[in-house]
């Protein structure tokens, strides 16, 4: 599943490499879905990040980028925020969120999500195959390949 890109090489063969897909959240995809961008991320903000607000509900009227600067550095670190119970899809949206960069690689969400599975009573694992069908079907929740 992962996008092929030919190169030529010397003497004219052309080799076939994977390309590993990046994964991004999408502002556009949201707003597409007729959904509001500050009560998607808003919702989702850290009990340190709402701290960093002069007013309680400051959140509904700040830009995406406003407030995934918000998120980033404050949320990113925070203890708990990402939770082995919580569903993959609503932790992966985290983790897009939270990220130092606008994509992250499919095998970067697959370690980090592993990780913190691990820690879980209930440990959980799921292939890295699987993890990129769920993502690639991810629109819902403003997922989206970034390739």
């Amino acid at each position: 599943m992962t996008t092929d890109q030919t190169t030529e090489q010397e003497g004219g063969d052309v080799a076939i490499e994977e390309v590993e897909p990046l994964y991004s959240f999408s502002p556009e995809v949201i707003t597409a879905l007729g959904l509001s961008i500050p009560l998607v991320i808003g919702e989702r903000l850290c009990d340190a990040a709402l701290s960093k607000l002069k007013e309680d509900d400051a959140w509904r009227t700040m830009s995406y980028k406003e407030l995934r600067k918000l998120f980033r550095d404050n949320c990113s670190d925070q203890d708990g925020y990402l939770s082995p119970q919580a569903p993959l899809l609503e932790t992966v949206v985290r983790m897009l969120l939270a990220a130092k960069k606008d994509a992250v690689s499919l095998s970067d969400v697959h370690a980090e999500l592993s990780d913190l599975w691990i820690t879980s009573p209930w440990p959980r694992h799921i292939s890295i195959e699987s993890m990129q069908r769920v993502l690639d079907n991810g629109v819902a929740y403003g997922i989206v390949r970034a390739d």
